[in-house]
C-alpha cells in the first residue's frame, strides 16, 4: 500500500499492527485516567461548542468517529437530543461506551460500532452530522477517511472535527515513532492541509478556529496526575510495573516546550458536504 503522505510504501502488515496498537492504547485504565473522559483536548466543554457550531437539533443523526469511551456521544445526545452513533476500533472502548449508555439509560438515542475510520460500516448518506475529535491525526490514510465522512454524510451535511495543529516548522525527529502517532502528534498537519485533504473529498465552506487554551489545559492536566500516579506508586497503593513514567515525562516535557515555542496548537474545523449537481 502505498503511504498517503508520501512517504514510500507502506506494508499490509505494519498497518495492521499500528491500528489496533493505536486503538488499544486509549483503552489502559491508566492513559484514560491521565486524559480524563473525553480523551481529548477541550474536554466535553469543547464537544459542546462543537456541538453548538454544528447546530445539532433532536431531528439529526450524528456519527461520532473514533468515540472512545462514548462520553462526547453521550453529551451530543443528551444536550442536543439528537441520535448518535459511535465508531471505534478498539473492542473494549466500545463495550465499554455501551454498557455507560445503559447505564445512563440513553441506548435509546445512543448506538456504538467497532469500525474503521478510513472504511466506515454505514451505507452512503446515513447521517446528518459528522464529528471526529483528536483523532484524525492519528489516522495512517486521512484521505480515505476524509473521503469516507464524505460519503457517509447527506449532500449538505456537517463536519465537525478538533485536532492537534502545525503552526511552525516541522514535526520535530523525536515525534515520529508509532507512540506519537497514537499520541496525534507524528503526524500532525498545519490547518491548511487538512482543508485541502477534506476539500478533494467533497467539503467546503470552511471555519477553522484556533483553541490552544484547550491543550495547554490537558497538558497541566496530565503533569499533575503523573505527580499523582508517581506518588501513588512510591507508597505501593498502585501497581505500575510496565509505565515508564519517567520516560513519559521526558516526553511531556518536550511536548510542553514545543507548544510553548508556538510550534503545537489545537484547532477546531467546521465544514459541510458539498451539494453536487449532475
Amino acid at each position: 500500500m502505498a503511504d498517503p503522505n508520501g512517504g514510500g510504501a507502506v506494508s499490509d502488515k505494519i498497518l495492521s499492527d499500528i491500528k489496533p496498537c493505536c486503538a488499544d492504547l486509549y483503552a489502559k485504565p491508566v492513559v484514560a485516567w491521565l486524559l480524563g473522559d473525553s480523551l481529548h483536548p477541550g474536554g466535553l466543554a469543547l464537544t459542546q461548542r462543537l456541538g453548538r457550531m454544528l447546530k445539532l437539533t433532536p431531528s439529526d443523526r450524528a456519527l461520532d468517529i473514533a468515540c472512545g469511551s462514548g462520553a462526547s456521544a453521550m453529551l451530543l445526545a443528551g444536550q442536543f437530543g439528537c441520535r448518535v452513533t459511535g465508531v471505534d476500533l478498539a473492542p473494549l472502548l466500545v463495550s465499554g461506551a455501551r454498557a455507560a449508555a445503559t447505564r445512563e439509560k440513553l441506548e435509546w438515542v445512543l448506538g456504538f460500532a467497532l469500525g474503521d475510520a478510513e472504511a466506515l460500516p454505514f451505507r452512503e448518506a446515513s447521517f446528518d452530522a459528522v464529528v471526529s475529535e483528536c483523532a484524525i491525526s492519528t489516522f495512517l490514510d486521512k484521505g480515505a477517511a476524509a473521503r469516507e465522512m464524505a460519503r457517509v454524510l447527506k449532500p449538505g451535511g456537517r463536519l465537525g472535527l478538533t485536532d492537534m495543529l502545525l503552526t511552525r516548522g516541522e514535526v520535530p525527529e523525536a515525534f515520529r515513532g508509532w507512540p506519537f502517532q497514537a499520541a496525534c502528534i507524528a503526524d500532525v498537519w498545519p490547518a491548511g492541509k487538512y482543508q485541502e485533504v477534506f476539500s478533494s473529498a467533497g467539503f467546503s465552506n470552511w471555519r477553522i478556529e484556533k483553541v490552544p487554551e484547550a491543550l495547554t489545559e490537558l497538558l497541566n492536566q496530565i503533569r499533575a496526575r503523573l505527580l499523582a500516579l508517581e506518588v501513588a506508586g512510591g507508597l505501593q497503593k498502585l501497581d505500575l510495573s510496565g509505565y515508564d513514567l519517567a520516560a513519559v515525562k521526558q516526553a511531556l516535557s518536550t511536548v510542553e516546550r514545543w507548544v510553548n515555542s508556538g510550534g503545537l496548537s489545537y484547532g477546531i474545523f467546521f465544514a459541510l458536504r458539498e451539494v453536487r449537481h449532475g
